[in-house]
């Protein structure tokens, strides 16, 4: 794990099975995407042109940007259509109910 405070998110029962959440942590914009039991947050806006991810879709292992159609990867942000653009990928830690996130500065 890399160093860094913790960050509350949310509840967990507050992002839709298979659903995207917009969320702000600590002054960043963030996407939760939960597929099942697995949750990660991702950057909520698209590096090509600020599209909201929060209004893209989950396709198979990736998110989908509504404005363009480049998708990243659900493992580790990168653009899997779109070379050379990439989400980061924030680390999560859940406990209680509740989702906490340890913002990537990279």
């Amino acid at each position: 794990m890399s160093e860094g405070s913790w960050f509350p998110a949310l509840d967990l029962n507050e992002t839709p099975l298979d659903g995207i959440r917009a969320v702000n942590v600590n002054g960043v914009d963030l996407v939760i995407v939960r597929q099942g039991d697995r949750y990660l947050a991702m950057d909520r806006w698209c590096p090509h042109q600020d599209g909201d991810m929060s209004e893209g879709r989950i396709v198979g292992k990736a998110l989908k940007c509504p404005l363009h159609g480049f998708m990243f990867s659900l493992d580790h942000g990168r653009g899997l259509n779109c070379p050379g653009f990439n989400l980061r990928v924030h680390e999560i830690n859940m406990e209680n109910g509740r989702l906490s996130v340890r913002l990537n500065s990279g």
